[in-house]
């Protein structure tokens, strides 16, 4: 797989693509312009190779490539590598107090970009045309701010500010216990038509692909520092499976006598004919020429 950036004009052969552009990145550009396919991919590798439960790994990556796509520092969240936390819980939240139209919610110290799949379970969940909710014990606040860009195709408006948590009676929510006093998240949700662009691309795209930032990378790409990017790259094919007889058949053939029996045996290279398959070939070569 190579990188890709979006460039005007036409592909090989003078073909332009539906977009009217080519995919191509200089190899020894700074930054690169990655496609959603690239940054889906490598995203779902590294949060398998960091050890997020697989079940939880769908969500986690839809929302880093949001996060990347609206200019938030997510792929550097990913270099950093996942917290203890983060893959203890991989996402698993408490909720540790509630009132009508308000949660209070202990993320257990993992990282905002891990939570925020079921922080927004939760919003969507509660009632009423707005729901507050403060989320204490989170790390990386800051990313958090994804969740703003995912009211749009819900048909709701999403507001996220870290704060402290001395603003949370102000807002409504009920007392905190001690143990998430301090700096949290507060989101709110207001069950409201939410702005948008008018540019009927965007739009086509928006349910397609989940978020304004997405909708507009489709055309323009996700700009990326490259020693980031490719760091990223190589350390995501610890998600792969290593190299074996298995592997090597599953990607070529495999050399078989008449009777459908792997040669040579099934604990060797089968990338190379063995001796019995050599000799095999040898005769039939003779024969044919007779």
């Amino acid at each position: 797989m190579t990188s890709a950036t979006l460039t005007s004009g036409t592909g090989s052969g003078g073909a332009a693509d539906r977009l009217g552009r080519t995919w191509q990145n200089a190899s020894d550009a700074e930054t690169l312009r990655l496609s959603l396919r690239e940054l889906r991919l490598i995203t779902e590798r590294l949060l398998q190779a960091q050890g997020l439960a697989l079940g939880a790994v769908p969500a986690v990556r839809d929302l880093v490539l949001h996060a990347q796509a609206a200019g938030l520092p997510a792929l550097q969240f990913l270099a950093d590598g996942l917290g203890e936390a983060d893959r203890e819980g991989s996402g698993r939240v408490e909720i540790a107090a509630e009132a009508p139209g308000a949660l209070v919610v202990d993320c257990l110290g993992q990282s905002a970009l891990v939570v925020a799949p079921a922080l927004l379970d939760l919003l969507q969940a509660e009632p009423g045309e707005r729901v507050t909710l403060w989320a204490g014990r989170v790390e990386r606040a800051g990313l958090a701010a994804v969740l703003e860009h995912q009211g749009t195709d819900r048909g709701v408006v999403i507001t996220v500010t870290p704060t402290r948590s001395d603003a949370a009676p102000s807002a409504g929510l009920p007392p905190l216990p001690e143990g998430l006093a301090g700096d949290g998240v507060l989101l709110v949700m207001e069950r409201r038509a939410p702005e948008l662009p008018d540019d009927s691309e965007l739009l086509r795209l928006l349910p397609l692909v989940g978020s304004l930032p997405a909708a507009r990378a489709v055309h323009t790409g996700v700009e990326t520092p490259a020693a980031l990017w490719w760091s990223l790259f190589e350390d995501s094919a610890r998600a792969l499976s290593s190299e074996s007889v298995t592997s090597l058949k599953h990607a070529g053939a495999t050399a078989v006598d008449e009777n459908g029996v792997i040669e040579p045996d099934l604990t060797d290279d089968v990338d190379f004919v063995g001796g019995a398959a050599v000799s095999s070939i040898s005769s039939i070569s003779e024969g044919e020429q007779r």
